[in-house]
């Protein structure tokens, strides 16, 4: 599986491209907004000549869904995500205002994913692993044969996602790293939401927001 990262938006959110030699291509977490971004995209895409199959957005937060409303026009992917997070996803408007950005109406998901469910594109295939905490509607995306997990704002390098935004639980968050990524091998790699890739046997010895 090849992986493209960029950083987009103010906020500096990682948006993943992920395909592999059918061509067949998902977009993770779009936080494309402004034109330059969106042309990055185009370019890579068209590079590649990738057909891009699914959007997912790990959890609903404005940083992690701008690039939505281009994406899907631009390529006629599904649009997924977690149900959980519709709440927060309907008001993107309000929360892009906050940081001063602008927004289209984001387009309505095509399908909602499931704890367990398997998404598959090309030869590849993420299980879907539900873990709330920072926000409802959170998930992780797992490629077991990759060893290598995409996490959203749930788990950073030597970090943990904030549990103080509207739905963020504390004790949720800790149980859905521990339950849901601490009992992967030491040698799996996160890719966060923001930031630098870590592994989990990294997190699991130094993280200091996961000791004792």
């Amino acid at each position: 599986m090849e992986i493209k990262t960029f950083h987009f938006n103010p906020i500096m959110v990682n948006t993943y491209i992920l395909s592999d030699e059918t061509d067949e291509s998902i977009i993770v977490d779009p936080g494309n907004c402004q034109r330059y971004e969106d042309e990055q995209i185009r370019e890579y895409v068209a590079s590649k000549n990738l057909k891009i199959k699914y959007i997912i957005n790990t959890h609903p937060h404005i940083d992690h869904i701008l690039g939505n409303p281009w994406c899907v026009t631009e390529y006629h992917p599904e649009l997924l995500m977690h149900e959980a997070g519709m709440p927060i996803y309907r008001k993107a408007h309000v929360y892009a205002a906050a940081f001063g950005l602008e927004t289209e109406n984001m387009p309505t998901p095509d399908r909602f994913l499931q704890e367990g469910e398997v998404v598959t594109f090309g030869n590849q295939q993420l299980k879907v692993l539900y873990t709330p905490g920072h926000c409802d509607g959170s998930i992780c995306l797992y490629c077991e044969e990759n060893k290598i997990i995409f996490t959203g704002d749930l788990i950073f390098e030597l970090s943990v996602g904030r549990s103080d935004l509207p739905t963020g639980n504390e004790t949720l968050l800790l149980q859905s790293i521990r339950e849901k990524i601490l009992v992967l091998d030491d040698e799996v790699t996160i890719l966060s939401g923001h930031g630098d890739p870590t592994t989990v046997g990294r997190e699991r010895k130094g993280n200091p927001y996961l000791m004792g």
